[in-house]
C-alpha cells in the first residue's frame, strides 16, 4: 500500500491580524518570520520520517486554496506537507525568497517585485482569473454612482498590490489618473473603519474584506471584470525547482488542481470549517467563495506573462519598480504538464 502524506498545520491567529497592512516590497526575512521558520524546522525534525519528503507551503490564511487541505484530506504519497499560515502575499514572497518555505501562495504582483529585485523566484502554478476578487467599494448612501464620480475623492488602497493595480485600471477606464484622486494608503482593517465613519470615500480591497464591507452597508462600485485578473500565483525558487524536491513540487501542482475542483463541490462545508479559523460568519466566507474559480491555468503559454507585463509596465511608470522588466522570465511552464486536460 502506498505511503500516505501527513499534514502538519500550525495554528492561526485571529482575523484582525490578517487585515493589517504590511510593507509592499519586503524581500528580507522579518524577525517574526525568522522565528516562525526556526520553530518550523524544529517541528519538522521531530515529526518527519526518513521516507518523507517535506514540502513547506506558505499560504494566505484568509484567502487562497491551501488552508482547507486538512478538511479535504489532500494526499500526496511520500510527502509530508507543512502548512505555514501567512497574512499577505508579500509575507509569502519574503518566506520563499528566504528559504523559510518551499512554495508561497501570493497575488499576481509579488513576482514582479521579485524579478525587479533580481530574486530567483518563478511562478509554477496560477489560478484562472477571479476578477470579482478585487473591488472598489463605497458606502451605500454615497453620491458616487460611476467611476467618473471618484474624481477628487479619497480612495484607500495598499500601494504596490492588486488593489493598486485595480485603481490604475479603473481610473483609466474613466479617463482619470491617480493624480485626479486623493490616495489614502490604508490596510484592510483600517479601510473598513475609515469607510464606515466617512474618513474616506472609497476603498479598494480583496475578498473576504469585500464581503465584510458589504455586510456593514457598503456596495461594490466596480470590480475587476474586464480590468484585472486577481489570480493567485504559486511561487518557488529556481534552487528548489532544480533540486531534490522537484517531484514533490510537481505532485503539489497536480494535487492543487484536483483540490480546486473539490472546493467547487463543497463550498458550504468549506465555509463552515473555515469560518471559525477566519473569525468570520460562515455566510461571509460562503459569499467570498463565490468569486473563487475551480481550476488552474497554464503558466507557460504566454498569456499570463503578457498580462503580468502590463502590471509591471504600469508599476515601472509609477516608480514602484526601478525599470522595465520582461515578465516572461517569471513563469516556469514545465509544471503545466501536471494540469488536468481541459
Amino acid at each position: 500500500m502506498g505511503q500516505q502524506r501527513r499534514i502538519a498545520h500550525r495554528s492561526s491567529p485571529s482575523l484582525p491580524a490578517s487585515l493589517t497592512a504590511t510593507p509592499t516590497m519586503r524581500l528580507f526575512l522579518s524577525p517574526s518570520l525568522r522565528a516562525a521558520a526556526a520553530a518550523l524546522l524544529v517541528s519538522l525534525s521531530a515529526s518527519a520520517s526518513a521516507a518523507d519528503v517535506v514540502l513547506r507551503i506558505g499560504y494566505l490564511r484568509t484567502q487562497g486554496y491551501i488552508a482547507d487541505f486538512p478538511l479535504a484530506k489532500v494526499e500526496i504519497p511520500g510527502v509530508k506537507l507543512e502548512l505555514v499560515p501567512l497574512e499577505t502575499g508579500n509575507d509569502a514572497l519574503e518566506a520563499v525568497n528566504a528559504g523559510a518555505v518551499d512554495i508561497g501562495e501570493t497575488g499576481e504582483v509579488q513576482p514582479i517585485f521579485a524579478q525587479s529585485g533580481r530574486r530567483p523566484v518563478r511562478v509554477i502554478a496560477a489560478t484562472a482569473p477571479q476578477t470579482a476578487a478585487t473591488a472598489i467599494l463605497v458606502r451605500k448612501d454615497a453620491p458616487i454612482e460611476t467611476v467618473a464620480d471618484l474624481k477628487g475623492k479619497k480612495i484607500a488602497f495598499v500601494q504596490g498590490t492588486n488593489s493598486h493595480w485595480l485603481l490604475i485600471q479603473v481610473l483609466a477606464s474613466a479617463g482619470l489618473k491617480q493624480s485626479d484622486i486623493q490616495p489614502v494608503l490604508l490596510g484592510p482593517a483600517d479601510a473598513i473603519a475609515a469607510l464606515a465613519n466617512g474618513r474616506i470615500d472609497a476603498a479598494i480591497t480583496t475578498a473576504p474584506t469585500i464581503q465584510i464591507i458589504e455586510a456593514q452597508g457598503g456596495r461594490v462600485l466596480a470590480d475587476g471584470k474586464g480590468l484585472v485578473n486577481s489570480s493567485l500565483y504559486y511561487l518557488a525558487t529556481t534552487r528548489t525547482i532544480a533540486g531534490e524536491k522537484r517531484p514533490a513540487l510537481d505532485a503539489f501542482v497536480k494535487a492543487l488542481d484536483t483540490h480546486l475542483g473539490w472546493i467547487q463541490q463543497n463550498l458550504d462545508a468549506r465555509a463552515d470549517w473555515l469560518a471559525p479559523k477566519y473569525g468570520l460568519p460562515p455566510g461571509i466566507v460562503r459569499a467570498a467563495s463565490n468569486v473563487m474559480v475551480p481550476n488552474l491555468v497554464p503558466v507557460g503559454d504566454g498569456k499570463l506573462a503578457a498580462y503580468t507585463q502590463r502590471i509591471a509596465d504600469a508599476f515601472a511608470g509609477q516608480k514602484l519598480i526601478p525599470g522595465r522588466i520582461d515578465t516572461r522570465e517569471e513563469f516556469d511552464g514545465s509544471f503545466d504538464r501536471n494540469l488536468a486536460a481541459p
